[in-house]
């Protein structure tokens, strides 16, 4: 984004992005929030592949749904897991790979903060918050992502790499 400046069409999309996120996560609360979590708007996170815009419209978005967590450390910690893990994909550029991010950073962040806040075991939180995001962004993201990306309005709105 620092080549480019924030245009009102940018701003718009990050907007829309963090929106859809957040949105989603706290529609599916249920499964959104906890030790064993599936946030299915975790899938979103391959976008971050492509382009820095996204990587800041996903932890915008993360951190107003963990609004909504009932968990204040969540506020914190979780979104600081999906900057992190945003970031990441970014620099790793491959989508199979940078799947495999947000479960790593979130089991140990937000697994270590369910430990420390909330006094839950640590093996079974980083286990349970791990799963949880491999399914949702590499079982389920990563064939829903290489399908989308199969129509040019997808390629175009998601963009080439920077």
């Amino acid at each position: 984004m620092s080549k480019h400046k924030l245009s009102p069409v940018i701003i718009t999309q990050i907007a829309l992005v963090a929106a859809v996120y957040a949105a989603l996560t706290v529609v599916l609360a249920p499964f959104s929030y906890g030790a064993m979590q599936v946030r299915i708007a975790e899938m979103l996170m391959l976008l971050c592949v492509y382009r820095k815009r996204w990587c800041v419209a996903l932890s915008l978005g993360c951190f107003i749904a963990n609004l909504f967590s009932g968990m204040p450390a969540d506020i914190l910690f979780g979104t600081l897991a999906t900057v992190i893990a945003a970031v990441l994909m970014y620099c790793i550029g491959k989508p199979v790979i940078a799947s495999l991010i947000p479960a790593v950073a979130n089991g140990l962040i937000v697994g270590a903060e369910l430990h420390f806040f909330y006094g839950m075991p640590y093996a079974a939180t980083f286990l349970g918050v791990a799963a949880g995001e491999l399914i949702a962004v590499t079982l389920l993201g990563l064939p829903v992502m290489a399908a989308a990306m199969r129509s040019p309005h997808v390629r175009r709105l998601v963009g080439k790499r920077e």
